[in-house]
């Protein structure tokens, strides 16, 4: 009984993801940053990009092929959350998957975080914030024009991917890892490194980055 229920929803599912418009629709969100210091995203599933703006409100925009639900901003306590809606019909649209992009204002200096499970993020020509992304098989892959905070990264399967405009960025490096390859193109004094993990410094080491990872691989160039 229980099979042939699960057997239904999953064919109701399925007319429902066939029953949308296919169209891309644009969401634009906005909230002001006044007071906040730390900004959360939830990102579940979804792939996510965040970025400098020179805006002074910070915005999101949800890429979207269906009539699913949006974005929701919620500022409280100093903490302002983005949340995505669950929809189960995004789960199987594999080839219209919904992106979202967060653009955070350049005066923001608080903690950025990143949870979420199988979607990616990338992160664009970041510069002063301290950064934490969890993700469980989904990749990172971020950028830093100039590196002035800490880093964490950990995912359980997704691969791991950093760069630097700077040749020596100030950092205090730290990997770890199960099976995942290690690819590290850059200078580092008081290098140590096993098969399951590397540490090391560049210029001044005064910014910790931490790079975690089951089975994926590490690159930093």
């Amino acid at each position: 009984m229980l099979k042939k229920s699960a057997l239904i929803l999953f064919l109701v599912v399925i007319v429902l993801a066939g029953c949308s418009s296919g169209e891309k629709e644009v969401s634009v969100n906005k909230e002001s940053i006044e007071e906040v210091e730390e900004i959360v995203i939830n990102f579940a599933s979804t792939d996510v990009n965040f970025l400098p703006s020179e805006k002074n409100e910070l915005e999101t925009y949800l890429t979207a092929y269906d009539n699913g639900p949006g974005v929701t901003l919620d500022k409280s306590s100093k903490r302002l959350s983005i949340d995505l809606g669950n929809d189960i019909r995004r789960l199987i649209n594999f080839k219209k998957k919904p992106t979202l992009e967060v653009r955070i204002p350049y005066q923001f200096k608080g903690k950025i975080i990143l949870d979420g499970s199988s979607g990616n993020v990338s992160g664009q020509d970041l510069v002063q914030n301290k950064i934490d992304i969890r993700s469980s098989s989904g990749d990172i892959k971020i950028h830093f024009k100039e590196l002035n905070d800490d880093v964490e990264l950990s995912t359980t399967s997704g691969n791991a991917s950093v760069t630097f405009d700077e040749k020596q960025p100030n950092l205090n490096l730290e990997i770890v890892t199960n099976s995942g390859r290690q690819s590290i193109n850059l200078s580092l004094s008081e290098k140590t490194q096993t098969k399951k993990g590397l540490k090391g410094s560049s210029g001044n080491g005064e910014n910790k980055m931490k790079i975690e990872t089951k089975s994926g691989n590490v690159n930093l160039n």
